[in-house]
């Protein structure tokens, strides 16, 4: 019992836990084979596993299992032992089956508010081929606790993925942004025309579009703002990753019935038909495996899809409209063979490539501006003209590109409202100097001075940004000592490691009044 309660509450919110279960049960009764059967208030009925010593038990083995006894203990809703010993009756037909005995207890669920009694939910059964391995009352008594543990950890099972559908659902159908910014922000600043223009046609059709672009230049943004403007709503997001099991692939995007597969104790909405209706982005298409790619092009072809476990005649079918996206070098990964071209050019109706930030240097105040906006409508931040010059300054890379931009400014903000609730601008002593060094190094990783820019105008620029925001921080260090000091120059100077007479000429130089100060130093 130990060893089961382990198993069970060790892989409670696993798909598995039935099949763990099940395998602990066959072993510790010494049993040939076991099943878990559920049953639906609409009257359906499916195994949700069956089992051998370990391993599922094929179509020809699960029909060796006596249904009889498995409808019986569901009828009486109680443990039924089969012993041809001490059972009555004829027991041919177990006998046919190679059946020496067998038991089958009753699941119980939840039961509803105002019920009697609560409902049966399915069967556990096992049975033994060995006609020398008796199955005494002390197997009964376990196998009966057991089938209530199931039953409860089941139950629970259920709800965590009834929950985690619900979360999926829900995922799927959130914008990437809820507060992004709209298409016409988007297309607004002048490095968006030739995209602007590309759109301008494909915008109320329902053509595939497939959206170009390094990390975090907004591709999702922009097929999300695409969607919304051409009213095409739902807008889910498809993400599969590199998982190659074709179940989880095809689940993921078509959906299943409940008993597709093991673990399948609920139906699954696929994305497919989360979509309808609206628009379907898959981002990062070249991560679909060979699997998935061969699905996705079935799909564009003939907008029909049979979820698992689906056995209609007429396939299910969806009307989206289809935005793909990535990062990566698409033409690269169609010449070695691990994109399928035929795929591509069902997705390629309208091709759209997004810039990186660095190519868009001018826009970058705006887009900080508007991101600010965003954050807090009703107190929006500008930036300073020193801010300015160093953001848009080609000593920065700007390898995150919109979403690394978003980043610091957000943080700057939280800095800069920190040390006072009122401010209105940005400077550069905001900033996270740490970063900014970081952006100005080469894709090599080795530092760029910055007299090394391509232009000394731009060059020149961004040194005088970076001494404001260095006679910033040494403004703050040395105000801070000498309210430490309470005035006395020469204690302040003694706490800062520096000679008395250097701390006066760079009070000067930086206009820090020496009021009061130099009285109590004298």
């Amino acid at each position: 019992m130990c060893r089961l309660i382990d198993r069970l509450f060790g892989a409670i919110d696993r798909d598995d836990v039935v099949d763990e279960s099940l395998d602990v049960l066959i072993e510790r009764l010494g049993a040939d084979r076991g099943l878990v059967l559920l049953t639906y208030p609409d009257g359906a009925t499916h195994a949700v596993t069956a089992r051998k010593q370990g391993q599922r038990l094929n179509d020809f083995e699960q029909n060796e299992i006596s249904r009889t006894i498995i409808h019986e203990a569901a009828r009486e809703r109680r443990c039924i032992v089969w012993d041809p010993l001490a059972t009555e009756g004829d027991s041919m037909s177990m006998a046919t089956l190679g059946i020496a005995s067998a038991l089958a207890a009753p699941l119980f669920g939840t039961a509803p508010p105002g019920a009697a009694e609560r409902p049966v939910i399915g069967v556990l059964y096992i049975d033994v081929r060995d006609p020398l391995l008796a199955l005494g009352a002390e197997h009964v008594a376990f196998f009966t606790a057991a089938a209530q543990l199931l039953a409860g950890v089941m139950e629970e099972n259920r709800r965590l993925v009834a929950t985690r559908e619900d979360l999926r659902e829900a995922r799927a159908r959130r914008s990437s942004d809820d507060d992004g910014p709209t298409l016409e922000e988007i297309l607004a600043p002048p490095s968006m025309l030739p995209i602007r223009s590309e759109l301008e046609s494909a915008i109320s059709g329902t053509a595939p579009i497939f959206i170009l672009g390094e990390s975090g230049t907004g591709k999702t943004l922009l097929a999300h703002a695409i969607a919304q403007a051409s009213n095409r709503r739902p807008v889910v997001r498809a993400v599969l990753g590199m998982s190659d099991e074709l179940n989880t692939i095809t689940s993921e995007l078509f959906g299943h019935e409940r008993g597709a597969f093991s673990g399948a104790l609920a139906k699954r909405t696929g994305l497919v038909e989360l979509a309808h209706g609206g628009t379907l982005v898959f981002d990062e298409v070249l991560n679909l495996t060979p699997h998935a790619q061969q699905l996705v092009l079935d799909f564009t072809q003939f907008g029909t899809y049979r979820p698992l476990g689906y056995d209609k005649a007429e396939p299910k079918r969806s009307v989206v409209r289809l935005i793909a996206a990535t990062n990566g070098d698409l033409d690269a990964a169609m010449a070695a063979g691990r994109f399928r071209e035929d795929l591509y050019y069902r997705l390629a109706a309208v091709t759209l490539r997004l810039p990186p930030l660095r190519e868009r240097r001018p826009d970058i105040p705006a887009l900080a501006e508007a991101r600010l906006r965003r954050i807090d409508p009703s107190h929006p931040l500008g930036l300073s003209v020193e801010l300015r010059r160093l953001l848009t300054s080609d000593a920065l890379r700007w390898p995150g590109n919109l979403r690394q931009l978003d980043r610091i400014v957000e943080r700057a903000r939280e800095r800069a409202l920190t040390r006072n609730a009122e401010t209105t601008t940005l400077t550069p002593s905001h900033l996270d100097a740490q970063e900014i060094a970081r952006m100005r190094t080469d894709a090599s990783g080795k530092s760029v001075a910055p007299e090394t820019a391509a232009r000394p105008i731009e060059s020149w620029k961004a040194l005088q940004a970076e001494r404001a925001r260095v006679h910033l921080v040494e403004q703050t260090l040395i105000q801070k000592a000498l309210d430490d000091a309470d005035g006395i120059v020469s204690h302040a100077a003694r706490a800062l490691g520096v000679a008395r007479s250097t701390l006066v000429s760079r009070m000067e130089t930086l206009g820090i009044t020496r009021a009061g100060a130099a009285a109590k130093d004298d």
